[in-house]
C-alpha cells in the first residue's frame, strides 16, 4: 500500500506564513517514519500583482495604513473579489500539486487556499485541504476559506471569528500557535553571548522588526549616546537592507562620540539561528507580529511592543496585555523611559511576567502534536 502524502504549502515571501508552514512541516517530518506517511514542503509564489510590494511597504514604513485594508476586507464584495481573482494564482499550484499528488494539503497562505478550494470544486479533486488562519486575535476575514475541510485557528477568539464568517463548526480546528520546535530548546547562554561578542554579564536587549524589518527599530538609536549603564543590543533588521545600513552608520557615529564600552551593538540582518540568539538575550523590544511574539514566548523572553501593523496586529497588542506577556511602548518617549527603567532593575522586568509567559509557552508547545493527531485520524 502506498504511503499517504501530505503537502505543507506556503508563499515564497519571508513572512509569518512561511514560519508557520516550516513549524508544521518540521514537526510532521520528525514523526514521518513512525506514522507511515510522507510529508513534502513547497513555497510557491502567489500571483498577487503588486500586493506583496504594497504590503512590504506598509509593513516597514507606514504600518498604521493597513487598518484601511482590514476594513475593506470586512465587506463581502471584497472577499468575493479575492476568491474570484484566486483563479489567476492556479497555474503554478496545479503544476506542483499534480506532480506531488498529495492526499492532504496544509496551506499556510490564505490566497493559495482560496485557489485550491475553487480548483478542487471545479475539477472534483479528492485531496483534503486545511488552511491555517495566520493571525490570532485580529483576523482578516479573507483568512477564512469556505470549502476547506479545516480552518486551523489559534484559540477561541479565532473560533468565534470563523463562525461569524459562516465557517461551519466542524470545519474549525483550535490548536494553539504553531511555533518551530527548536524555539523551545535551551542553549548555553554564556557561550552564545561570546559568539555575539558579549563577554560579561551585562543585560542584553534583542531589538527586532520581524522578517521584513521595520524603520521603528531606529527609535532607540538616538538615546544610546546617553546611556550610563552597561548594556548590549542585538539588532535584527530582517530583509530590510536600508535599516541595516542605517544601524551600521549609527554604530560608526557612536564609536566616534563614545570612547567607552558602555553600549555594545551587534547588528544582524536575517537571522537563521533565531532560537539560539534569543536564548542569549534577556528581553525583546520588537514589532508585535504574531510569529515573532510567540517565538519570544517559546524562548520565555518578556516582550516590549515598539510597533505593530494597524488593523491586522491590533489584536496582538490586546493579547500581550491580557495574557501578561510584556509591555506596550510604541511612542518614542515612553520607549526611552522604559529602557532607562529596565536598565535600573533588569531582574524585576525579567521576573514580572515570568509565570504567565511560561504558561503561554507550554500551551503553544502542544499545538503541533494536536495537528499530528488530527493528521493521523483524517488520513486513516
Amino acid at each position: 500500500m502506498n504511503k499517504k502524502k501530505i503537502l505543507v504549502l506556503t508563499d515564497h515571501m519571508p513572512w509569518g506564513h512561511r514560519s508557520i508552514a516550516k513549524a508544521i512541516f518540521n514537526y510532521l517530518k520528525e514523526n514521518e517514519k513512525e506514522n507511515d506517511y510522507e510529508v513534502v514542503y513547497a513555497e510557491i509564489k502567489a500571483e498577487t500583482g503588486f500586493g506583496d510590494d504594497l504590503y512590504t511597504l506598509a509593513y516597514r514604513y507606514i504600518p498604521a495604513s493597513n487598518r484601511l485594508a482590514h476594513r475593506v476586507f470586512d465587506k463581502k464584495f471584497a472577499r468575493d473579489l479575492v476568491n474570484k481573482s484566486s483563479i489567476f494564482n492556479l497555474p503554478r499550484l496545479k503544476k506542483e500539486i499534480n506532480k506531488i499528488k498529495p492526499d492532504l494539503i496544509i496551506s499556510a497562505y490564505f490566497f493559495h487556499s482560496h485557489s485550491l478550494v475553487n480548483w478542487r470544486k471545479k475539477e472534483k479533486k479528492n485531496f483534503k485541504l486545511w488552511t491555517v488562519v495566520a493571525d490570532p486575535w485580529t483576523i482578516n476575514p479573507i483568512s477564512f476559506v469556505k470549502g476547506c475541510d479545516l480552518n486551523i485557528v489559534y484559540d477561541e477568539v479565532g473560533v468565534n471569528f470563523a463562525k461569524k464568517y459562516d465557517i461551519k463548526e466542524n470545519e474549525i480546528f483550535k490548536t494553539g500557535w504553531w511555533v518551530r520546535p527548536e524555539m523551545y530548546k535551551s542553549f548555553n547562554k554564556k557561550e552564545v553571548r561570546k559568539k555575539l561578542g558579549i563577554n560579561d554579564d551585562r543585560p542584553v536587549i534583542f531589538v527586532g522588526g520581524g522578517s521584513l524589518g521595520t524603520n521603528s527599530l531606529t527609535k532607540l538609536l538616538p538615546t544610546l549616546l546617553f546611556i550610563k549603564k552597561k548594556v548590549a543590543f542585538v539588532i535584527n533588521t530582517g530583509t530590510d537592507k536600508f535599516v541595516y545600513r542605517m544601524v551600521e552608520n549609527y554604530i560608526k557615529i557612536l564609536a566616534r562620540l563614545r570612547k567607552d564600552d558602555i553600549v555594545y551593538i551587534k547588528n544582524m540582518g536575517w537571522i537563521d539561528n533565531m532560537a539560539e540568539v534569543l536564548g542569549a538575550c534577556d528581553i525583546v523590544f520588537g514589532k508585535a507580529g504574531p510569529n515573532f511574539l510567540f517565538d519570544c514566548v517559546a524562548c520565555q523572553k518578556p516582550f516590549v511592543a515598539i510597533t505593530h501593523i494597524g488593523g491586522q496586529e491590533d489584536g496582538n497588542i490586546d493579547l500581550i496585555k491580557k495574557k501578561k506577556l510584556g509591555w506596550i511602548r510604541e511612542k518614542s518617549g515612553r520607549l526611552v523611559n522604559f529602557l532607562y527603567q529596565y536598565l535600573d532593575d533588569p531582574k524585576y522586568f525579567k521576573n514580572k511576567f515570568k509565570e504567565t509567559i511560561k504558561k503561554e509557552a507550554q500551551n503553544n508547545e502542544k499545538s503541533l502534536k494536536i495537528i499530528l493527531d488530527r493528521v493521523k485520524k483524517d488520513l486513516k
